[in-house]
């Protein structure tokens, strides 16, 4: 294994003691064993590769000299190079922290499609045997064709969940499930009729569809759907289609400066609704806000990354980006597949990345569909100025009717 010098041998160690392995979620006695270990540190699992191997390894054309090498695609310049460097930083934690012998091969996509494309071929010319990444919608398809005539998989970041299928899986935070999970929670919770506030934007249509599936899911009425100017300033016409409308809550599918002009109206326009968020209210800077106290949103537990980010800040003078957990998560996966034999094929194969018994990261329990869209066990959060409170936990397997 390569030891990559921004990660100090002070941060191998203290990893190694305190996070522990992503596990795969097969059986009774490896789940309790799991649990046990939560209980005890409070942590997410650290990923400890178990003995059962993925059924069915297809064969390999990769080079067998015992190295797995794992491509790690990101915007490392550019726009969003900042992003790109934090999310690499936290897959070489990742590294460290398994003691997995793979190796990372990280490539720089840049903003360009033809540069992602480039940096997966790079990669595989030298032996990749799965990819990581790209970050961006974009990016996925050269990628994933790249991947393809080398038979091998793609782990990609990105939302969009038509770029998914085939040889390409999503691990990233999809806006469909927090919605719900959300709307799920608060059906068995006796409410009826769910509102959508959301900007009139590609987000806002896929939120819309989302709410308007579990509606239907959860035999509840259909939504009240109002989709606003992504300019909007005064917030007067959805108070007042509000008023009229009796509904039990009110999603808010938005952020930054539109989320304050609309989220505090409800409580002056008389409508006694339960505020609800989205995923990306899991950001300290927008679920802190005094508006929001009260409100629910789902998305993974906050505690469970708490030491990661205190080690991420120790090593590297600030807090990660909220997506670093997805590069942390994406590589720890790689090294629990890495432990299992697979017939001296590749042990990234399809099979093994759908496993159903799922894995458990920082981020909670996941796992891949045939589709390849990744799903996740969420928590359903409460806002509040001094951090997020649990309402309900997150599934810690995927047995329960919520799957």
């Amino acid at each position: 294994m390569t030891r990559l010098a921004t990660v100090s041998e002070g941060v191998e160690g203290e990893g190694r003691a305190r996070l522990r392995r992503l596990v795969r979620l097969a059986g009774a006695a490896a789940m309790a064993a799991a649990l046990a270990a939560c209980a005890q540190f409070q942590t997410v699992p650290r990923p400890t590769p178990i003995t059962q191997a993925p059924t069915a390894p297809s064969a390999s054309t990769r080079p067998d000299d015992g190295v797995l090498r794992v491509g790690l695609l990101l915007p490392l310049t550019g726009g969003s190079a900042a992003l790109g460097e934090a999310m690499q930083r936290a897959a070489q934690m990742a590294v460290f922290d398994t003691g997995t012998q793979v190796e990372l091969l990280p490539r720089d996509t840049g903003d360009s499609p033809n540069a992602a494309g480039e940096a997966a071929r790079s990669a595989i010319a030298q032996g990749a045997d799965i990819i990581l990444g790209p970050l961006f919608s974009k990016s996925v398809a050269p990628v994933a064709q790249q991947a393809r005539a080398a038979g091998i998989n793609v782990v990609a970041f990105s939302t969009d969940t038509a770029q998914a299928g085939g040889n390409v899986f999503l691990l990233s935070f999809l806006p469909q499930q927090a919605i719900d999970r959300i709307v799920g929670y608060g059906a068995s919770q006796g409410m009826r009729r769910f509102a959508l506030l959301a900007p009139r934007s590609a987000y806002g249509q896929i939120v819309s569809r989302a709410l308007t599936e579990a509606a239907i899911k959860y035999n509840v009425e259909a939504p009240v759907i109002e989709l606003y100017d992504s300019k909007l300033s005064d917030p007067t016409p959805l108070q007042q289609k509000l008023q009229s409308s009796q509904v039990d809550a009110v999603i808010v599918a938005d952020v930054g400066s539109r989320l304050s002009v609309v989220a505090p109206m409800l409580g002056y326009s008389g409508v006694t609704a339960k505020l609800m968020g989205t995923g990306q209210w899991d950001d300290p800077q927008v679920n802190r806000q005094s508006y929001l106290a009260g409100a629910w949103y789902a998305a993974p537990d906050p505690s469970r990354r708490a030491d990661f980010e205190s080690r991420y800040a120790q090593q590297f003078g600030g807090p990660p980006p909220r997506l670093a957990t997805l590069a942390y998560d994406a590589v720890a996966l790689t090294a629990a597949l890495a432990g299992q034999p697979a017939s001296g094929g590749n042990p990234f194969n399809t099979t093994a990345l759908q496993d159903p018994n799922g894995f458990v990261g920082i981020d909670g329990i996941f796992r891949f569909g045939p589709n390849g869209l990744v799903q996740r066990g969420l928590a359903v959060l409460q806002a509040e100025p001094t951090g997020p409170t649990v309402v309900e936990a997150a599934p810690d397997s995927f047995s329960g009717a919520a799957f």
